[in-house]
This record gives C-alpha cells, structure tokens and sequence, in this order.
C-alpha cells in the first residue's frame, strides 16, 4: 500500500433560513446535492448567522412565557423578612441568603431564577402523582441551585445579563418611556446569552443545542394556572417544614435556607399574577399540535395577548383588578396588580417565620397567599374578560375563530398547528377588552 490516505470528504455546508422563509414566495432554495437545511425558528428580529457544519438535531424554539427576571427580582427584594421575634424586619434586598454550596443571595434573585434557570428537566414539580411525589421534585428543583456546586459559579454569571435588563427597564422608566420597551429593544439577546451560560449554544446558533435554560422553558407548566399552584404548594410546604426544623435545632442559618426555598416556592406564586399564566391550555396545547415545538409557538401568541390587553380578575378576599402580565409589572397600569403580588408574596414569608415561632405547619388549603391568587375558575368566564384565543371545552381545545377579533366567541375544533402559527405571525388583535366593566 502506499500509505497514502484518500482525503476525508467535505460535509458540505447545510442551508440556513428561518422558518418564515418557508412560506415566502421565493421559499427556500437547496440543491439535491446537499440536502441539509437548519431551520431557525425565532423572533423577526434575530439573527440567522451561516454555519459551517450540520447540527445533529432539529432546532427548536424556545418559548419565553414567564414575568421577566427583573420582575420578580423586584417582588422578591421588595419583601421584609424577619429572623428576631418583636425586632423590625429587614427588606430583603439588604439580607443574603446563604445556601449550602457557598451561594449567598437575595430574596427576590433566588425568586427570579427559580424555575426558569434552575430546576430539574423532564421533572416538572406539578407532575408529581401526591403531595409527597410533588414536595420531593420541589426540592430536587431548589437543590440545582442551592447544592450543585456548578451553580456556584454559574448563578452570578446568569445574574450579571439578567442586570442588563434591569438596568434597561431603570432607563426606560428614567426617559420617560413605557418599560415593556426596553424589552421589545432588548429582543432574544439575553435569551441567547442564558442558553449559552446553562451548557447550550453553539457555532451554529447561540440557542442551539438548547441548554438547560431553553429545555425547562420547552417544558413549563409549572409556570401556568393550576400546575403553578401545585408547584407553589409544595415549594411553600417544603420551606415551612425547614422552618420548623431550624426552630427545634435553634438554627438561624436554616432559617436563611427556609426562606430560601420559600423564594423558590414564590417563583410560582408569582406567574400567577401574571396575565399570560392564568388561562393559557399550556399542557393541551403541547399535547394537540405537532411538533410540540409549534405547539409552544402557537402558544406564546395568547400568552403574550394576554399579557398586552390585561386580564378582569378577583380573589377569595373579595378584591378586583386588572391584571397585565410580562414585561408590564413596572407600568402604572399594573399598579394594582403590583400590589397584590407583593401582599401574596409578603404574606408567603411571613408564614415562613410563623412556622419558626411556633414550630407549626398550617394546612395546605390555609396557606394565606393562596387567598391573595386571582381566582382561576372566574379569569375563564367570557363575560369578564375578552374571548380567549384558545380554550379547552369537552376534552377538545377550541380555537377562536376570527383570530384578530378579540371579542368573537365563536370558536373551531378543526384547526391545525401550522396554518394557525401563519395566521398569528402577523395578526393584529383588537376589540374591547374592558368587557364586564
């Protein structure tokens, strides 16, 4: 033999578009001698950069459906937390927490990357089949961020762009202009940022392959109506218990840690006064549409509809507001939903040294924030509130029919994911949304 080796072929470049390319007149262009096409599925505004070799996966999209990270931070710090029976209590944006792999942090951060950074995929806490199955997924969640000690380092990391958006939203409410914004400006930027932070992104795309970040976003019911209570109530359940144990061990730093995990509990808590989290048929709508990574597509247009119009609701004390949802937490048309989500969450914590005191867990269906939640059988009634784009009725989910109208309540159970995502892409809602008042 000569010794010579034959060259190793070339992988020749696969074709890069975004997914709209696909039903613009001119399509996508590839030639049968390369067959490889990478779809990026994104905002309008992203970028699609060329790549030089084939992903070994599809790429996916990546829902955002959550109060932003400044948001909840901003809840979160704006809570007192008390450690010494009849001394004043301290905001908890001047106390860290010290967790067990050495991070120390505040309320409000623990509150923003619980869930959406941190947890464990494929697990979701709401998915537990009892109370013990649910309080057990809790606390494997909490633990990725309080034991692990890759987060350690990573958290801070993660931090650093998420004060990137806080410090937009500061300028924006400083120059006079509505907070949400300074997201529209900020785009998917830090999306891409996270994904590449949480062991994701690539040469070929900087949300792929998805990194932790983006997989618990594929899969977050956690986040919406009923499966956010459950996740709160075990999270809650979970920080009352370790509350009691620091009574009887007259530990003080376990304490910290309960109010911890009651941070991470208050992640949920939170999504529940976020408009876009109440009504969606999240679960529904990942099981009817294929691929699910259309599904959280299509998803995210009603999620972000209602966030925009707001949604008419009340709670078991009696209290009516509207509610608005991401992005709009700091705008003074949220200012009663501002002040309900900090009563809930103040009245979580307060729980959390109750429990302390008095060495005594309260039962589940006493929990004082549950109370404070808008009540998520009423947020459905049609007379309240504008017609939902989706809902679910006979086991079927409906689709409203004339997608721009936001008061049609004629619906139909024969629509199919793609040309549903075609008529969304570029709908313009509108209608009365003040129905009921």
């Amino acid at each position: 033999m000569s010794g010579l080796h034959p060259k190793p072929q070339e992988r020749p470049k696969p074709v890069v578009a975004r997914f709209d390319d696909l039903f613009t007149p001119n399509g996508i262009r590839f030639s049968a001698d390369n067959p490889h096409l990478v779809l990026h599925i994104a905002d309008t505004h992203s970028d699609v950069e060329p790549v030089t070799a084939l992903p070994r996966k599809p790429l996916k999209g990546k829902p955002q459906l959550r109060f932003e990270g400044g948001e909840h931070t901003a809840i979160g710090d704006n809570t007192l937390l008390r450690f010494v029976e009849n001394a004043e209590p301290i905001r908890a944006q001047n106390v860290q927490l010290h967790l067990p792999n050495g991070l120390a942090l505040t309320y409000g951060q623990v509150v923003a990357l619980a869930g959406d950074f941190y947890g464990v995929v494929d697990r979701p806490i709401n998915e537990g089949a009892t109370p013990a199955d649910r309080l057990n997924r809790f606390n494997a969640a909490f633990d990725s961020l309080a034991v692990l000690p890759a987060s350690r380092a990573e958290a801070p990391q993660i931090l650093a762009v998420m004060q990137k958006e806080i410090d937009a939203v500061k300028q924006a409410i400083k120059d006079g202009k509505p907070p949400h914004e300074a997201y529209d400006a900020l785009g998917d930027t830090l999306s891409e940022e996270w994904n590449k932070l949480t062991g994701g992104g690539s040469f070929v795309s900087a949300l792929f392959p998805l990194g932790r970040y983006l997989k618990l976003a594929a899969n977050n019911a956690d986040h919406f109506g009923e499966w956010a209570r459950l996740a709160y109530i075990a999270g809650h359940t979970a920080a009352l218990q370790t509350a009691v144990a620091a009574r009887a061990n007259h530990d003080e730093q376990q304490l910290e840690r309960a109010y911890a995990m009651n941070a991470f509990a208050d992640h949920f808590l939170t999504d529940l006064f976020s408009s876009g989290h109440l009504r969606v048929p999240r679960k529904e709508m990942a099981a009817v549409v294929t691929p699910s990574d259309l599904g959280s597509l299509v998803t995210r247009f009603m999620h972000d509809e209602d966030s925009k119009f707001g949604l008419k609701v009340r709670n078991a004390h009696g209290d009516q507001w509207r509610a608005y949802g991401d992005k709009r937490y700091f705008e003074a048309s949220d200012a009663d939903n501002r002040t309900q989500v900090n009563l809930a969450v103040q009245a979580s914590a307060d729980e959390i040294f109750a429990a302390y005191l008095s060495g005594n867990v309260p039962a589940p269906s006493a929990y004082a924030a549950l109370q404070r939640l808008p009540d998520l059988t009423a947020v459905l009634n049609l007379s309240d509130n504008f017609s939902p784009l989706f809902r679910v009725e006979g086991g079927k989910v409906l689709r409203r029919k004339d997608v721009n109208n936001l008061n049609d309540t004629a619906t139909i159970d024969d629509w199919w994911g793609w040309s549903t995502y075609l008529l969304l892409k570029d709908y313009h809602p509108t209608g009365n949304i003040n129905q009921g008042e």
